[in-house]
């Protein structure tokens, strides 16, 4: 350890960033090793849950994740917002623990637990002294078996979905620009569906629907249960065998596989007045987190985004002066997802100059070569901020089972940071290339109001 900070400090002195770098993210490999050490235990129990266990003594701290392998993927029309209902729920007790036990136990302990919804997988975490181990198991196995739904329930959790969906949508600045993105860039995939619900829906769905819902999706066999810390593997299996082991599993249902068809061209969708200041977001449909060409995009997102190194924050933030602020993302989902990049610009900028910048930046990665110091900092970028993403036990946890359920490659949690060390410069064009296509992307502006600057805007796009 003490090497590895003089080491860094000398190239620091030095002024060599990508070996301070290269530097850091070994630095951060020694002091978090529970990617490399230990040995991950998988069991599946009869009734179809599957358990991976990780030891690592380095603390006297425990993490429980139960993955549900349901999202807003499986919501179909008409039911948009059901699966956040029923994690909702499944956070309300049981007739064992009555609403809100469950996270007084854990927080009288020492602990804290959340739960999320997301595109693929809704995830219930705690973390906790590991000598609560044995509670935790107990109350998430009560919880899996025992939760009832009733109307008083379902009624309580629309209320809930109503106003998250006021809070971060109707009165979030930029809650609309995110929903319309996921709205405009799948007509058929269920990815496009708002992360609240409709609120149509929600006043729509019946307690035969949650029921049957639950019934389906959150039981033993759509459940995977990741336990990493200081416990003793052989017992703590025998213990999730003994409290879960008896929970009744149905048939899962065969999955059909919704493929979104391919864009007949570009797309556009212009949103004024939910913000002072104008926005946008433009997005490139990728593929599927176990594609091989994952770690090329992977590249090219930090390129473009990644930082205050990257391209397009240079070009607006620092040079240009246009924007405010300008980030991006890839969406690494169990179906195809999309890698995105925005931009809230500064107020006297035109929306029409800052997608001209952003364009800029984006064909000149589809025309010419990354140079190799670009490309080794951006591979040193994704491994600093790898390791910096798994500092923790519930981090690691995480990613671990997130990559069992969508990925299939939960032995390495590192991978992408190996994959990203092969990805060359011809890798990045072609991918850019491919991908990268105005033709086909989805652009979504935001505006603000005032017929002033509509008319300011129009001169200027003429």
């Amino acid at each position: 350890m003490k090497a590895v900070l003089l080491f860094l400090e000398k190239m620091k002195a030095g002024g060599n960033k990508i070996s301070v770098l290269a530097g850091l993210a070994l630095l951060l490999a020694i002091i978090n090793p529970l990617s490399f050490a230990g040995e991950i235990v998988e069991t599946r129990l009869d009734n179809g849950l599957t358990l991976l266990a990780l030891e690592d003594h380095s603390s006297p701290l425990a993490v429980v994740r139960v993955f549900y392998h349901v999202g807003i993927k499986d919501e179909c029309p008409g039911m948009t917002g059901i699966t956040r209902i029923c994690s909702r729920i499944l956070s309300e007790g049981t007739p064992q623990f009555k609403k809100g036990e469950h996270s007084r136990i854990i927080q009288a302990g020492g602990g804290w637990s959340m739960h999320l919804t997301g595109l693929d997988v809704t995830d219930f975490w705690t973390m906790i002294p590991s000598n609560m181990l044995d509670t935790v198991l107990f109350l998430e196995a009560d919880r899996m078996e025992n939760v009832e739904m009733t109307i008083e329930k379902l009624l309580l959790a629309k209320d809930f979905m109503r106003k998250a969906r006021l809070l971060y949508v109707e009165s979030s600045i930029y809650g609309h620009i995110n929903e319309e993105f996921y709205n405009l860039s799948y007509r058929l995939h269920p990815y496009g569906n708002p992360r609240y619900g409709w609120p149509a829906d929600i006043d729509n769905i019946n307690l035969d629907d949650l029921k049957e819902y639950y019934r389906l999706y959150f039981q033993p066999a759509n459940a995977t249960i990741v336990i990493l810390g200081d416990f003793d593997t052989e017992k703590t299996v025998a213990k999730v065998k003994e409290l879960f082991g008896k929970i009744a599993a149905p048939p899962l249902l065969e999955r059909r596989r919704i493929v979104e068809p391919e864009p007949a061209g570009e797309r556009h969708s212009y949103l004024k007045g939910f913000a002072g200041i104008p926005a946008f977001i433009i997005g490139y449909r990728v593929p599927e987190i176990g594609h091989g060409d994952i770690p090329a995009l992977e590249v090219i997102s930090k390129i473009l985004t990644g930082g205050e190194s990257s391209r397009i924050h240079k070009r607006m933030v620092i040079d240009e002066k246009s924007a405010l602020i300008v980030g991006g993302g890839l969406q690494k989902s169990e179906d195809p997802g999309m890698l995105y990049c925005f931009s809230i610009l500064n107020y006297d900028s035109y929306v029409s100059d800052g997608l001209s910048q952003m364009d800029e930046e984006i064909e000149l990665l589809r025309s010419e070569y990354v140079s190799d110091a670009e490309l080794e900092m951006v591979k040193n970028r994704i491994e600093a901020d790898f390791y910096r993403e798994i500092s923790t036990l519930d981090a690691t946890a995480k990613s671990i089972g997130l990559n069992y359920i969508i990925g299939g490659e939960w032995q390495s949690p590192d991978k992408i940071v190996q994959q990203a060390r092969t990805v060359t410069k011809e890798d990045v064009m072609r991918a850019a290339q491919e991908y990268l296509d105005r033709s086909f992307r989805v652009v979504i502006v935001l505006e603000p109001t005032g017929p002033e600057r509509r008319a300011s805007e129009e001169s200027s796009m003429q």
